[in-house]
Formats: C-alpha cells, structure tokens, sequence
C-alpha cells in the first residue's frame, strides 16, 4: 500500500497538464506546417520524401494504413519540429495578433471574459462547498473519522478523494452550467470560462489525492509514514508544479480556439509535457531518499519484492516519465495533438488500485479481525495483489490495449495472475491452517526421560496433517496447470485423455508402487501407527520419525534409520498405544515373609498414587504379584504397575528407589546370586580350587548372557508384557 502511494505522488501532478486530453479543433490545417516544412527543406537542397501523416478519418476500403518504423518516425519528428523551432521567435508576436483576432482587431472581449469567468468559478465554488460538507457530515454520521487505526487512516485517506473529486465534478458542473447559459454560443468569454474551471477542477482533483496520502495537515491520518516537514515540502512542490503545468497546458488549449498560427500553437503543445517531465524528474531525485525510505517502511533488513522495489522504483520511474514524455511530443509533432494516455492512465491506475486494496483492508480490520498475525498477513497480500491486478485490468482499459493486437495477450495474462493469485492464497492456507493445527497437537514430551523412544507419539491429526498438506500442493499445482494453459487458449481436453492413457501405463508398470501408495492409505485409514511411536515391523524396531506416501521412517533407539516401503507390511507391532504394563522383578532371600512384602508393595502403591507429581503418571499403582518363580539362591517377586506408553520408565527408576528404601527400613534383604560347588573324587585343594573357580566363571558367563537378552527385551518392549 505505501509503495503504490509513493508511486502516486511521483505521477500525480503530471495530470494536471492532460486533465483535458482532447485537443480543439484547430481552424488551420495541419498540412501548412507540413508544406512550411518541404518549402524549407527543398530551398535548403535536401530532396524530401514525404510519409502520409496518420488521420483521424478511417481507412477506406481496400487500403492499408502505412505504419512507419522508430527511425521513421524519429526523422518525421526531427523534420515537423524544424520549422516550430524556427518559429519561436515569433510566437509573442503571434499570440497578440490572435488575442487581437478573436476580439474582431479588439481586446475589449477579455474584459467580458474576466467577468463570465468570475461569474462561473463563484458558482462553482457553492457547488464544491456544498457538496464537500455533505459528504463529511454524511461520513461523520456513519461513524468514520477515526484515524487511531489503519482502516480509520485508509477510510479517511479514500473520503478525502471521493470528497474531493465529487466536489470538483460539482464545481466543473456547477461552472460549466452557467457559462453555457450566460454564453449560450460560442465565444471567447465562453471558452475563457470553461478553461479556466478546466484548470482549477484539475488542480483540485490532485490536490484531493496529495491531501489524502501525505495529509500534510493531519499526521495522524497519514498513510504515508514520513516526517511533517518532509510531507509538507513534498505537497507544496507537487501543487506548485501542477499550478505551473495546469497554466502552461490549458493555456495551449485556450489558444487553440483563437486563430493563433499552428506552428506557436504546436510549441506551446510540446511545452507542456517537458516541462512537466522535467519537473517530476528533479522532484524524484531529490526526494530519493525519504521515498526509499517510505519503500522500505522502517525494516532493518528489507527482502524480497520490497527490497526490489526500493532499488528499482528511482530508474523505473524517471525511464517512464522520459519515455511518457517523449512519446507525448511525438504524438504532438507528428499529429499535431496532445493526448492523455502516456501520462494520466497510470495516475488513474494506481489510485484505483489503491483504492481497491484499501477497501479490502478495511474489511480485513474491521471485519475479519484474526487474531492470529499469519493469517492477516496473508489477507493483507492478497488484498495488495487484488488491488494491483485491478490496476493493471484499469490500465489496460485506459489504454485501449484491448482495441489493439496486444489486447489478447493482455486479457490471457490477467487471467493467469488471478489463477496465480488465487493458488497462491490456497496454498499459503493450507500451510498456516496445518502448521497452526501441528503446533496445537504437538506431543507432550514429558515421558522420554530417558531415551527409551516409547513415547506415546503425536496424534492421528498431527500425523496425517503432513501428508494431506503434500496432497493439497500436488492438487493445487495440477489446477493451476490446467487453468493456466486454459487461460492461455490451450484445449486442456485432450490433456486429459493422454494423461488417462499414461496413468493407466504406469499403474501397469510400477505396480509395486501402487501397492505401496494404497497400503499405505489403509494403514493410516485404520490408525495402526502415528508420528513419534514405537513399532516392530519385520525384526524392526524404531519410532516412526517420517511419513510419505509410498513409505515410512523408523529411528532405531541406538540411532539407526530405517526406511520401510508400506506394501512390505505383514504384521506392525506398536508399542507405544493407549497404555503398557511395566513388570519388575525382585529377588529376595528365602526366609523374607510373603505377607509382609505384599502389604509393604501394597502402601508403597498408594504412597505413590497420592504424590501430586507421580501420581498422574499412573494408570493403576504398583502392587504385587506375589511368587513368580524360585532359584537357588532366591525367590522372585513380580510387582507391577500400569501407565501411559513412555511413562514406565520414568515410574521404573521412582519404584526401584523407594523398594530399596522400604525393604532396609524392614529389615528386607535382596538375594544375592550363590554358587554351590561339589566336587568329588579327589582330597588335592589345587584341584578343588581350580573346579570352583571354573564353576563361578560358568555362572558369571550365563549370567551376563541373561541379562543382554534381558536388556534388549526391555528396550525392545517385552518387559511391558
């Protein structure tokens, strides 16, 4: 929104000088210039090829309008202005002479003129006062005004110009009115008074826009962020240009109803747009810097289109005004009339794209109002490309590109912008939409203390969010395929068949894949495992990290990544779903009492339950089991608890602590491995030491192999079973 308002401000004054396109008609004809011109150029010994001048009566039938190239058109130009260069010297002479001329030898008629025209910009100015206060009064009952907001700011900023340019047609009207029935024929004093409301209508209808973007009087309502004396200063020499344009440009087309030669008549023409150039070209470079500024709108480290923008808008803009400018004096020197299109047309544009844009962002404030900052960022660059694809559309219909060879192309790339703009919009959606829903389902992390990757997981909604965001880019991609190459007059129809045909070959010929594809929708459909549990498939154990369409990643505890297509599924173990049951077994010494450890587990559980940290974690508390199997050298007790996948293991190390304290205040002893060594047939010690040291070793060795498989169907699971 602030670059196109900056964009605005650096155009606005030049339409002043074309607020009235069409050019009188003149009472000579444009051939004497021409004749003056050959005269001049065959005196001087040069023999002139003379190119047919475009006219404004069609083509006759048959014939074929003789177009010429740049260099053609380059040397026409030089040749035309030859003679009104020569000319100027003469023009103040000429001019008296048609003052004199339009009042029959007399200037008696300007003082008739003076007072028609005072009579007319009075009237006028009751119109513009009336119908300016209506308005206000009107938007004030509505309750607008307020500017402590960007809808307040942008509602004032478009009141301002429709207040104002409805008040300067009331003014024009209002003033037209009473000249046409004090002057009811033509006459100078008529002309006069038309002109004159012509070039104060212009300046008003500027100064409504200057007023309403920088609001050099109201920096609260300013949209524009710079500072007052800079906003003041800007405006005061965009108005000051458009006042010197609007009396160079209407005082051109006043002349133009006066019998003023054509060659002081075409100078003045040309004069106009130069000097309006140039001006807006000086203004430019010397507010580069607070117009870069405003670009940037105070990011430390401005990117993407913004940073482009501030970098290219200065040699965009002064090419545009120089190339805007010199095909205006072509078109004056060459067809002898001074048109609005090269300098007007993008003024207009940019307004109504403003104007577009700020409407959608009120609705956005006022309206829609979300609460969460990405999406009304995304609301606020969709309403700018709205906005500037509505400029665009303008611009082109300013233009008159549609009447034209280029108008199809024109029509075919706004199409595409919109199917751009509107995939654009879906896609950001989509994205925001998944990413806000994955943040609310994250996984509460609490129960991976240890490292164990039996975690509960994230929920279905998590998991399958990743894979419908890749679908809806996929389906988002193919439409915008197909509309645009619609757009573009391509018959999409027999795409369709052909990539029937090519689908149905490569369903044949990569079957494996579709397997994979449509296991892997039914696994998801029947919910068998989610992002972050643990599961076995195949001897395979890891938490599922990542999953595709085709196939899922496991992460093996130990750090090793697995990559399993989903048509290789037989049978999924997962681990890490509704709740697990965690064993732990006790040895103890033969003489412990049964009872007592039963009832001592049995308070320990309660204990347990009650603590507001660990208690939650329980799904039922530890309790015993009783004897679950006898050794030599100790009796087993079992005791379990049931808990949330993952919560075990923060439960086992809590439940070992407090055993071990309970059974030493009991006086409750853990059993201790023992090794009975007999030997017989021999009375030598050596050989009896030897045999029980080898028996020990033996014990040791079955020991450590127990307790490896023991460790790995902890990790594995087993020990929930």
């Amino acid at each position: 929104m602030r670059v196109l308002a900056v964009l605005a401000l650096i155009l606005m004054g030049m339409n002043a000088a074309a607020a009235q396109a069409v050019r009188p008609p003149s009472p000579v004809s444009a051939d004497t210039s021409i004749s003056a011109a050959i005269e001049a150029l065959e005196k001087g010994g040069n023999t002139v090829l003379v190119v047919p001048q475009a006219s404004d009566s069609p083509v006759a039938a048959g014939q074929t309008p003789l177009k010429m190239t740049a260099s053609q058109k380059i040397a026409a130009l030089r040749i035309a202005f030859e003679p009104v260069l020569a000319n100027v010297p003469n023009i103040p002479g000429q001019v008296v002479d048609a003052l004199y001329g339009a009042g029959g030898g007399s200037l008696a008629w300007l003082g008739r003129a003076g007072l028609v025209t005072l009579v007319c910009l009075a009237v006028g100015l009751v119109g513009w006062v009336v119908v300016a206060r209506f308005v206000t009064h009107a938007f004030a009952l509505a309750g607008g005004g307020a500017t402590d907001t960007r809808a307040g700011r942008i509602g004032r900023a478009l009141l301002a110009i429709g207040r104002g340019w409805a008040a300067t047609a009331t003014f024009f009207a209002a003033g037209a009115v009473a000249a046409l029935l004090i002057e009811p024929e033509i006459s100078p004093a008529r002309v006069s008074a038309l002109m004159s409301l012509g070039a104060i209508a212009s300046f008003l209808t500027v100064r409504a826009v200057v007023d309403a973007v920088l609001a050099p009087a109201r920096p609260d309502a300013r949209i524009v962020p710079m500072p007052d004396r800079l906003a003041r200063a800007i405006a005061f020499q965009l108005l000051l240009t458009v006042v010197v344009t609007n009396i160079v440009a209407f005082g051109c087309f006043w002349f133009g109803y006066f019998p003023l030669e054509p060659l002081a008549h075409q100078f003045l023409l040309a004069i106009a747009p130069i000097f309006s150039v140039l001006v807006f070209v000086v203004l430019a470079v010397w507010h580069r810097r607070a117009i870069t500024a405003a670009v940037l709108g105070g990011a430390p480290r401005p990117r993407g289109l913004r940073r482009m923008a501030a970098g290219l808008w200065l040699p965009l803009t002064v090419v545009y005004l120089l190339a805007s400018g010199a095909a205006t004096v072509m078109l004056v020197g060459l067809e002898h009339r001074l048109v609005a299109g090269p300098v007007l047309a993008p003024t207009l544009a940019l307004v109504i794209g403003m104007g577009v844009t700020g409407l959608l962002l009120i609705v956005h404030d006022k309206r829609l109002g979300f609460a969460n900052p990405r999406w009304s960022e995304l609301c606020e660059r969709a309403a700018m490309g709205v906005g500037t694809i509505v400029g665009v559309w303008a611009l082109a219909l300013l233009w008159d590109v549609y009447a034209t060879p280029w108008g199809g192309a024109v029509n075919h790339g706004l199409g595409v912008a919109v199917v751009l703009l509107c995939a654009w919009v879906a896609w950001r959606g989509v994205r925001i939409f998944v990413e806000d829903r994955l943040a609310e389902e994250v996984a509460d992390s609490r129960a991976d203390a240890e490292g164990e990757g039996f975690g509960p997981g994230a929920s279905r909604l998590a998991t399958l969010l990743p894979i419908v965001r890749n679908v809806m880019l996929f389906l988002i991609g193919a439409v915008v395929l197909m509309a645009v190459l619609a757009s573009l007059g391509v018959n999409i129809g027999p795409l369709f068949a052909g990539a029937g045909v090519v689908g149905l070959a490569i369903g044949f010929g990569a079957q494996s894949l579709i397997r994979d594809v449509f296991s892997g929708a039914f696994f998801l459909l029947d919910d068998a495992f989610r992002r972050g549990e643990y599961v076995e498939v195949a001897g395979i154990t890891g938490q599922v990290e990542k999953i595709s369409v085709r196939s899922f990643q496991l992460r093996h505890h130990e750090g090793a990544l697995h990559t399993l297509p989903f048509g290789e599924i037989r049978q999924l173990t997962n681990y890490s779903r509704d709740w697990v049951i965690m064993k732990l077994p006790i040895r103890l010494t033969y003489d412990t009492d049964v009872e007592q450890v039963r009832k001592l587990i049995k308070t320990l559980g309660q204990e347990m339950a009650a603590d507001p940290e660990l208690g939650p974690l329980f799904l039922e508390p530890p309790k015993s089991q009783g004897v679950v199997q006898m050794e030599d050298s100790a009796m087993i007790i079992r005791v379990k608890f049931k808990t949330r996948p993952g919560d075990q293991f923060i439960l086992r190390r809590h439940v070992f602590q407090r055993l071990r304290e309970l059974f030493n205040k009991n006086g409750i002893h853990f059993a201790h491995r023992e090794v009975t060594v007999r030997v017989t047939g021999t009375e030598d010690e050596e050989t009896r030491r030897r045999a029980a040291l080898g028996a020990v070793r033996a014990e040791e060795l079955e020991a450590g192999a127990l307790g490896s498989a023991s460790d790995f169907a902890g990790a594995a699971g087993a020990s929930s079973f």
